[in-house]
């Protein structure tokens, strides 16, 4: 039953929402930092998105160990769903979707 459990929180998007939000107090203050001291475009700043898909894979990885399961690779395959249904659906910039996978891969094989 924890298994379950534990998958059906990661297909509902559970730890991509938080990584949402987790990475948004990150991204948010750093690249208005970095727009009013340095000479970037916005554009540049689309690589922030790196943190967003670094906690949600943490947080993949974390709901399968607070339930005491060994987390799979099944669970950043499902992530990496999630992400790239939510950028093709909703018209996101390429360079934003490549920065979430990259925060996904890197966090999922430094983490785990």
């Amino acid at each position: 039953m924890k298994t379950i459990l534990a998958y059906a929180l990661i297909v509902v998007c559970v730890p991509c929402l938080i990584g949402m939000w987790v990475g948004s107090i990150v991204v948010i203050p750093v690249s208005r930092l970095l727009l009013k001291s340095l000479e970037i475009r916005p554009t540049h700043l689309l690589f922030l998105e790196f943190f967003n898909g670094l906690v949600a894979s943490a947080l993949g990885a974390i709901i399968f160990l607070i339930f005491g399961l060994t987390p799979g690779l099944a669970i950043p395959i499902i992530i990496v769903a999630w992400v790239t249904f939510y950028f093709v659906t909703y018209h996101q910039p390429f360079q934003s979707w490549v920065g979430c996978l990259a925060g996904i891969v890197v966090g999922w094989f430094t983490l785990v």
